[in-house]
């Protein structure tokens, strides 16, 4: 398909707003289904709206949004892809409460007079990632300013202190602290950063959270910020001193989420499966505040449903198309990583994920209709696509970590090419109240995902299988 094509699509788009016709998007041989924008705006008005609370991970809200997409997926004429014929997985989680405020310890200056110092959540660090209720582990500190630093110079197991480099901002952070906290590290500890103030007040609000879990296998690195005096205070230490993170917490409670999950079988190459996905929850209702999450993730939702039904309605491709609605991505992309734990199918028969996430609003950032790939410089996948047309581009925010931010990194870190379609421009209504269907970009969303159709087809009939750039697998 080549770049003109998709500007005739996007004329249909207009024409469509106009007249109330259906989008039309075109190959250089065969048409694509047409886009059914009535589907979408219904879709997204119904999961965004008033009845489904702001579909809370975890929540009834969230089960009757999976029931719904199932039953869309059904229509549609999908097979179900779910365990023993059903388009719903139950994934069972345990959680415990946080009580009291985390409490970090560790014994400062010479071996002769030792002092032990007691930081408490709130005042001398705030948590941003709970992963064990208790911690214990060596110090080891590593300067950032030192090009020979690096994720691989974690030592298994320890405290690793980490030392910015200077003009280091807030939204810096994210993109460099991430690679640490997939790291061997048992606890990551990030100064705050001169703008980190507001950011270290809302993480000192109550008591954090702390990791739901799937299964008994490793948590994962617990993360904190550190105020500047703490951090300096620690620095002073030497490398192997003792840190304790301690966390009251309740005994461990079981509730449950829930993945949808349907397929169009394909034929020739039917044990190639091209995933399709997007996380179906949000935030639910927080201190008497619905949080609807129309483009975070409704508009990712609504996309996959759409290429599902689009796709139904034509004849079966060469590979099989897996479309997935992950349930409690929001509480740690749960959904997703259950599904890795407790596979349908073959997770090897994987030959590419796309994410869909926050494609309700166009961003300034790129061109008009534009969407953006996270880890374009990852793979090959994002190149082949728009070598066929596709209106993608690499993220321009890579600081942010974005790539690391959604249920696609779950399944990169296993080995799978996953990567996240996204036109999410830095808006202010994200994780806030205002994330509504009012603030939606009919016209937007709909053109992005008519953009897609075409490139989802290609990829379901072709032989193209894309790879992992040396050194770019997390």
């Amino acid at each position: 398909m080549t770049s003109g094509d998709f500007r005739c699509q996007f004329l249909w788009a207009a024409l469509f707003l106009l007249f109330a016709v259906p989008i039309a998007a075109q190959t250089n041989t065969t048409a694509v289904p047409a886009l059914c924008a009535t589907c979408v705006h219904d879709n997204l008005a119904y999961l965004a709206g008033p009845e489904l609370h702001g579909r809370g991970s975890g929540t009834a809200d969230e089960f009757h949004a999976a029931q719904f997409i199932a039953r869309q997926l059904k229509a549609y004429g999908l097979a179900p892809a779910a365990a023993d014929g059903s388009y719903i997985q139950i994934a069972t989680i345990k959680s415990r409460t946080v009580t009291a405020p985390p409490v970090l310890t560790f014994d400062a200056g010479d071996p002769a007079k030792r002092q032990h110092v007691v930081w408490t959540h709130g005042k001398e660090f705030a948590v941003f990632r709970l992963a064990e209720p208790d911690i214990s582990a060596p110090l080891q500190k590593l300067d950032l300013n030192d090009a020979n630093i690096s994720p691989a110079s974690v030592k298994g197991g320890s405290a690793v202190l980490l030392k910015l480099k200077p003009g280091t901002s807030m939204k810096d952070v994210q993109g460099i602290a991430g690679p640490y906290l997939e790291s061997t590290a048992a606890l990551v500890i990030v100064p705050e950063p001169a703008d980190g103030q507001p950011r270290f007040q809302r993480l000192s609000q109550g008591m954090p959270r702390i990791e739901k879990r799937i299964d008994d296998g490793p948590a994962g690195a617990g993360a904190i910020f550190a105020t500047a005096d703490a951090t300096h205070q620690l620095w002073a230490q030497t490398d192997g001193t003792l840190i304790k993170l301690h966390t009251a917490v309740t005994p461990w409670q079981t509730s449950h989420t829930w993945n949808v999950l349907g397929k169009i079988e394909g034929t020739t190459q039917k044990n190639q499966v091209i995933l399709l996905s997007a996380h179906l929850d949000h935030l639910g209702v927080k201190n008497g505040k619905t949080y609807p999450g129309a483009d975070d993730d409704g508009s990712g939702t609504v996309a996959v449903m759409e290429l599902a039904r689009a796709l139904a309605n034509q004849p079966r491709p060469a590979r099989t198309v897996v479309f997935a609605l992950w349930g409690s991505e929001e509480a740690g992309m749960i959904g997703a990583r259950y599904f890795l734990k407790h596979p349908s199918f073959e997770l090897a028969e994987i030959v590419a994920n796309l994410e869909f996430e926050m494609i309700g609003r166009s961003d300034p950032k790129v061109k008009p209709d534009q969407l953006w790939l996270t880890g374009w410089d990852r793979t090959d996948l994002g190149p082949a696509l728009a070598a066929h047309g596709a209106l993608l581009t690499g993220d321009p925010y890579p600081e942010q970590g974005f790539f690391m931010r959604s249920d696609n990194f779950a399944l990169a870190k296993d080995g799978i090419i996953a990567q996240t379609v996204s036109s999410y421009g830095l808006h202010k209504d994200y994780h806030q109240p205002t994330d509504t269907v009012e603030k939606i970009d009919w016209q937007h969303l709909d053109n992005a995902i008519a953009s897609m159709i075409a490139l989802v087809a290609w990829l379901a009939n072709s032989d193209f299988t894309p790879k992992w750039n040396a050194g770019q697998k997390p």
